[in-house]
């Protein structure tokens, strides 16, 4: 059985102005169980939360630290919510800030051309949980998505 948690007002600061978004946490019971991020714009500039990543981050981040803590990141979906329509976000961890907060990691010299070597940092994803390092979606798109999931997040939330 699926869960599907009641929303929550979250107040954020973004080019110079206050806004407010809401989310609410989802608990696919698939196989593998999936914890999907639901945020919706309530009351920020048109679009934001798809065009601008660094507001994206700042939100997820605040979310993830409050409610998140300890769930592998490989669980964990982003679903943004504007007007109706949904995307999905991919999030990766802030690999510097992981190793900087001294989380195990191992390094290795590779060998490179002209004799040089370079350095491979190598990371078990069974030690990327949520709390360990900031999440980021720089390098992502934001894409419409699929009819099996809309149709979860159009759901009302549980009473």
């Amino acid at each position: 059985m699926d869960y599907i948690s009641h929303y929550t007002d979250l107040v954020y600061f973004a080019n110079g102005d206050v806004s407010v978004c809401r989310y609410r946490l989802l608990v696919l019971a698939s196989a593998p169980k999936l914890v999907v991020l639901q945020v919706e714009n309530c009351g920020g500039r048109k679009g934001i939360l798809i065009t601008d990543h660094i507001v994206r981050d700042g939100i997820i981040n605040r979310i993830a630290d409050r409610e998140l803590s300890d769930v592998p990141l490989d669980m964990l979906r982003i679903a943004l919510t504007e007007a109706g329509q949904h995307h999905v976000v991919l999030i990766e961890a802030d690999l510097e800030d992981y190793m900087h907060r001294g989380y195990p990691y191992e390094r290795s010299a590779q060998p490179a051309s002209r004799g040089r070597h370079i350095e491979r940092i190598s990371i078990d994803s069974r030690d990327l949980i949520i709390g360990r390092a900031r999440l980021q979606t720089t390098h992502a798109t934001p894409e419409l998505a699929v009819d099996s999931l809309t149709a979860i997040l159009d759901l009302p939330s549980s009473v």
